[in-house]
């Protein structure tokens, strides 16, 4: 009989089983033994080594803990959640990964930089199309939160984000997913390298709302434009695309609030609007 650990990987997610279980193996722990030391169930540890599960940033460090394996897991995350991304967005994945400066323009949605779990579930579960399987479901969640691992690079690119007021007020998920989101907002807008610009409703008369679009400053110094359409997005490297919504973007951040204005204006409707709510689930403050 082969030995699945003898199969050569043909995708990055198989490969990642196959390093999972070489360090068990190597440290003589069965799954029960492994899902004892990391506080993770048996089931959830096989599902992963028969490709069911899609690995978490949680469960990967935990395996990296418990097996000592000097982060090698770990490291191999960011290249999965990329590999899980539509062809059309890898490369802008890849580009926002090493960027020095991002500029973001979001009419709809919390950006996905900044979604808590979620929040970025109930966006992707509402996603056309649908997630084929449990565990297809589960490797776009993971990779839509292995990308907010670019904000804790070292040094980390200066994200400034003009977020329209309609993205505030729309219920996500509902009143308790909302008041957290928020909350997490405000949180992550305090970081010194990020910015949060809130276009409320009244500036948003004055302003282009026909899109959303980020603008990304390269290690090379170079910048690149990223339009969303429906059911897809395109990078649009000519100068000339690039600053038309440079302007475009500069434009907006000049009317929206201070990121300090905007910490409050998120607090305060968060309040308002989710956390007063009598349905809304107990809140759980980061």
């Amino acid at each position: 009989m082969t030995d699945p650990d003898d199969t050569p990987p043909e995708t990055l997610q198989e490969y990642f089983v196959l390093q999972l279980r070489r360090f068990r193996h190597g440290r003589g722990l069965s799954q029960a033994q492994l899902a004892e030391r990391i506080n993770f169930s048996p089931g959830l540890i096989s599902m992963v080594e028969t490709l069911q599960r899609t690995p978490t940033a949680d469960f990967t460090a935990a395996c990296d803990a418990a097996l000592d394996t000097g982060g090698a897991l770990s490291t191999l995350l960011p290249m999965l959640a990329r590999d899980t991304f539509p062809k059309w967005f890898q490369s802008f994945v890849h580009l926002e990964e090493e960027a020095r400066s991002i500029n973001e323009f979001e009419v709809q949605l919390i950006p996905g930089l900044l979604q808590t779990a979620d929040y970025a579930r109930a966006v992707l579960e509402t996603a056309w199309p649908p997630a084929p399987s449990v565990a297809d479901a589960d490797g776009r969640l993971t990779a839509r939160l292995a990308r907010q691992a670019v904000l804790e690079r070292d040094p980390p690119p200066l994200l400034s984000v003009v977020l329209d007021e309609s993205a505030l007020r729309r219920p996500v998920g509902g009143p308790s997913v909302m008041a957290r989101q928020l909350r997490h907002l405000t949180l992550v807008a305090a970081r010194p390298h990020v910015r949060l610009h809130i276009l409320t409703y009244a500036q948003s008369a004055t302003a282009p709302l026909d899109g959303s679009f980020t603008v990304l400053e390269t290690v090379h110094g170079e910048h690149i434009a990223y339009v969303e359409a429906t059911g897809g997005g395109q990078l649009l490297p000519d100068p000339t695309d690039v600053e038309r919504l440079t302007k475009t973007f500069e434009g907006s951040r000049g009317e929206a609030l201070s990121t300090a204005e905007s910490i409050n204006y998120v607090d305060r409707l968060r309040k308002e609007l989710y956390e007063h709510r009598r349905d809304s689930a107990a809140v759980v403050e980061e």
